[in-house]
């Protein structure tokens, strides 16, 4: 590993740490305020628009969706895997879902097509990797830690985020509704918990994904080098 691709395994690294780190001091500040004030923080609301949050997961998506677009720009002469319509996919992918995190978009829309639009995008996480097999053997071959990384943030993030939604209208609420009044505070924890579990889990989901993807490029780099050597 020579002096750039060395130096970016750690920065990448660190960067995990830092993510990591803040996002357990997200939750704990949006926990404190359900504890004191029972409410949010306005400013670090997990499951609202236009705050802290939300604005960090809108850039991890974007920075992800950025990575893969570049690769797909870049890339396109390149005999390297992924494939270049693997790449555009996952790009077109993660900018819809930073858009919809930035603007909540499916809480816009009636309860009903709000559930099944919970389900069409586990569907889509779900299936993506299968329609795209060729690339995630091609890529296991070559990348094995960085497709491992990817995956389990992809499996984080799905189960854990979009998971926990359907969980909660599925489960939670009509089970909750049974023993409690709505306006009782046993409920209301709960639900403020299981938001605090599913925005951390979506948060730790993609920086997951993110050091994969860093992991990837270092991998890649040093393939580059190597051949270069090779040729020289």
């Amino acid at each position: 590993m020579n002096l750039s691709t060395k130096a970016l395994n750690e920065a990448s690294n660190w960067l995990l740490f830092t993510l990591i780190v803040l996002e357990i001091f997200l939750v704990i500040i949006y926990l404190a305020g359900i504890v004191l004030i029972e409410r949010p923080f306005e400013l670090f609301d997990l499951d609202n628009k236009d705050t802290i949050p939300s604005f960090f997961q809108a850039s991890q998506l974007f920075i992800i969706g950025l990575i893969s677009l570049v690769f797909f720009i870049c890339g396109r002469h390149s005999s390297q895997p992924p494939s270049q319509i693997f790449l555009l996919t996952v790009a077109l992918l993660f900018f819809s879902a930073c858009a919809d995190e930035a603007l909540k978009i499916n809480y816009l829309l009636p309860i009903e097509d709000h559930r099944s639009w919970k389900s069409t995008y586990l569907g889509i996480a779900v299936v993506t990797p299968f329609v795209f097999y060729r690339d995630c053997i091609a890529l296991w071959r070559i990348y094995r830690k960085a497709v491992l990384l990817i995956a389990m943030g992809w499996g984080v993030f799905v189960i854990g985020g979009i998971g926990l939604e359907i969980l909660k209208d599925e489960f939670l609420q009509p089970k909750l509704s049974q023993f409690f009044e709505r306006d009782e505070l046993i409920p209301f924890f709960i639900e403020k918990l299981r938001a605090a579990v599913e925005e951390f889990s979506k948060m730790l989901g993609e920086s997951l994904i993110l050091y994969g993807l860093f992991s990837y490029i270092v991998k890649r780099l040093e393939l580059e080098n190597l051949s270069s050597t090779d040729k020289g």
